[in-house]
């Protein structure tokens, strides 16, 4: 850290409430801060001193306690609130940051109901892999935006998971385990056609960095086994 004037005690404390940018998602692992840019499809793991920041920032201004991390750190309250500040700048241009709360966004529009069968769930496949590689923003939202119609009648989930199972072995470029994220992605937009409102699901986990997405209905992983999600921590559902 380094130093600045005791003014920059002040500056900090008038730092607004600030909140996680709406492209963002985050999740504290062992005292580690993981983001996810949904914007860009990228992570980045913020160290323990930077997840405090960040804590303190999320606070009204009221509340925060420059002091007690000053000591907690072993510096001078002014070195501490200086690199707050210079910290709160770095985030808010980043967009990770936002002095506005995110709105709630574009109501949800039902997703139109498709009969599901092998042919259709391999397009999404093939699409969901394509989409990826154009833009994981626009992929995101077209897989995860729209919400199933859940009106009978419905095929039975067993078998819309089969026929997806069936679909994504055809798939020539299939990498399994590496392509989680194309491959739930399909699944989700194929169960939502045939009716069923799962939810879309990326978890993280560290030591090493690691990465995964699957499909849920009412909590129960679909097409996994549920140990294997055990060491993720969920940072975006959908």
């Amino acid at each position: 850290m380094v130093g600045f004037g005791s003014s920059d005690i002040g500056a900090a404390s008038t730092l607004p409430q600030l909140f996680r940018g709406a492209h963002i998602r985050c999740v504290e692992i062992a005292e580690r801060l993981v983001l996810l840019d949904v914007l860009a499809g990228t992570y980045d793991v913020v160290d323990e001193v930077g997840t405090q920041m960040w804590q303190q920032l999320l606070r009204d201004p009221a509340e925060r306690d420059i002091a007690k991390m000053a000591a907690d750190y072993g510096v001078p309250e002014s070195v501490f609130a200086a690199d707050l500040a210079e910290f709160a700048a770095a985030q808010r241009a980043a967009g990770r940051l936002d002095a506005a709360a995110p709105g709630t966004g574009s109501p949800a529009v039902p997703m139109p109901r498709r009969r599901p069968s092998v042919w259709r769930a391999l397009r999404e496949r093939v699409g969901a892999e394509q989409d990826l590689k154009a833009s994981f923003a626009d992929a995101y939202v077209k897989y995860t935006g729209p919400l199933a119609d859940c009106g009978p009648p419905r095929h039975a989930v067993e078998r819309v998971v089969r026929q997806f199972r069936k679909a994504d072995g055809l798939y020539p470029a299939r990498e399994a385990p590496l392509d989680c994220l194309p491959r739930s992605l399909a699944l989700t937009r194929f169960l939502r056609m045939a009716g069923w409102p799962v939810r879309h699901v990326i978890g993280v986990a560290l030591d090493p960095f690691e990465a995964h997405a699957w499909v849920e209905l009412d909590g129960v992983p679909l097409d996994e086994s549920p140990g294997s999600l055990l060491r993720y921590a969920t940072i975006a559902t959908a």
